[in-house]
């Protein structure tokens, strides 16, 4: 009898003192867009700037609370150019947030910060002699979201799952 309260007291104790587990956590990302701007038009060409941010939300699933949680986020998105022929590599803008402490199925949301995006098009015909692009959109990738406590990643969400391919930076 003593060795099995010995070993349940040895439990708790460890689960006290371990970071979460990542089916402890359910981390939600929605892309939204924060503003759109006519930049300029000329005769020969029209450019328009947007922002967008992810809306994070963190949700502790389990009866413990979770403290010093940290978030690290790295945006990945397409910058286009005018007149470019080449495939452009996807860049990335990271950032991080500090929730601290998340009690019992408690959710916490967040917004990264807006990263700029561009588009832009020949008008009236105006062309590019070698062939190059006459219009250019950049674009979001994905979000790729790493929670930690005390140092320890515990969970991570990648939309696109492909992200996880990457190297984090």
């Amino acid at each position: 009898m003593k060795k099995i309260i010995l070993v349940m007291l040895g439990a708790a104790l460890l689960a006290r003192h371990c970071p979460a587990a990542n089916s402890d956590v359910e981390i939600h990302c929605v892309a939204r867009k924060v503003d759109e701007v006519n930049k300029s038009s000329t005769e020969s060409m029209a450019h328009l700037q947007e922002h967008w941010t992810y809306e994070v939300t963190v949700e502790n699933k389990t009866f413990k609370e979770l403290s010093a949680v940290e978030v690290a986020y790295q945006i990945f998105y397409k910058k286009e150019e005018l007149g470019n022929r080449k495939e452009d590599k996807p860049q990335r803008q990271t950032g991080t947030v500090t929730i601290g402490v998340l009690k019992p199925h408690e959710k916490k949301s967040f917004t990264t910060n807006a990263v700029e995006l561009k588009k832009a098009h020949l008008n009236n015909g105006y062309y590019y002699p070698d062939g190059g692009r006459q219009a250019a959109q950049d674009s979001l990738v994905g979000v790729w979201v790493r929670l930690t406590q005390g140092g320890q990643q515990f969970a991570e969400y990648s939309n696109p799952s492909t992200l996880l391919r990457e190297k984090w930076e």
